[in-house]
């Protein structure tokens, strides 16, 4: 056998390979488990997402919070002057209306800063709710991923003689190939999937391209390998009924 049949060979024995790999990564469970570990992981950003806008609301909330004792300080103060004001005769109407005016101002302040807690205080109760019912989700995510995972653990233990064989097989017909021609096939998969081309009718069924007579020829000495001028696949003789 030569060295281009044996290349044939081995292209189809990796193909089986292939076949049988892509087979088992396709079953309705592992395309389940890919779905439940996106699930998790959507869930688990979410989760980290939400705890960080928790810090930084919360944060607000203790600054807003302080804040708020500082203008109810500034509040009582002005109340304090404004009382000894009203009870010193010499107080003028005009001070006493900017005084009003001041505590009106800082009582504004106050409500508009309780109303802005409030809602920060809502947003918080609600995002912890939203963690809560999160974790609850990813709890039972979990475990059915769990389940799918150990389903395709077994249709991997199902699988495993059949690929090993397959791998197997791919070995044995690498160990008859040439280094060179081995390396020289590697590299023309990295831009063609199907290194090796059959010629079918003076054509290369790689690319459809017509093959030189000379390039035919060169097939009668049973030893030369052969490259398509186009594609640069490995040409091998046309397959004998």
């Amino acid at each position: 056998m030569t060295q281009t049949e044996i290349i044939w060979k081995y292209q189809e024995a990796e193909m089986e390979l292939d076949r049988l790999q892509k087979e088992l990564e396709q079953t309705p469970e592992r395309q389940k488990l890919r779905k439940l570990r996106k699930i998790l992981q959507e869930q688990t950003d979410k989760i980290e997402a939400h705890k960080n806008g928790l810090k930084q609301k919360e944060a607000e909330l203790e600054n807003g919070l302080a804040k708020l004792e500082a203008l109810l300080k500034e509040y009582d103060l002005e109340q304090d002057d404004l009382n000894i004001m009203m009870e010193d005769e010499e107080c003028t109407a005009e001070e006493l209306t900017e005084s009003r005016k001041s505590m009106e101002s800082l009582l504004e302040k106050v409500n508009s800063l309780r109303k802005t807690l409030s809602e920060t205080k809502e947003w918080i109760d609600k995002t912890a709710e939203a963690i809560k019912e999160t974790y609850a989700k990813g709890a039972k995510t979990k475990r059915d991923y769990e389940a799918a995972k150990a389903v395709v653990e077994t249709e991997k233990l199902e699988h495993k003689p059949v690929i090993d064989k397959a791998k197997k097989a791919v070995d044995m017909i690498a160990a008859q190939l040439s280094p060179e021609l081995l390396k020289r096939y590697n590299t023309i998969k990295k831009k063609h999937p199907n290194p090796v081309a059959r010629v079918s009718d003076n054509r290369c069924s790689g690319c459809g391209m017509s093959l030189p007579m000379n390039t035919i020829k060169k097939f009668a000495s049973g030893s030369a390998i052969i490259e398509c001028e186009n594609c640069a696949r490995i040409l091998c003789p046309e397959k004998q009924e």
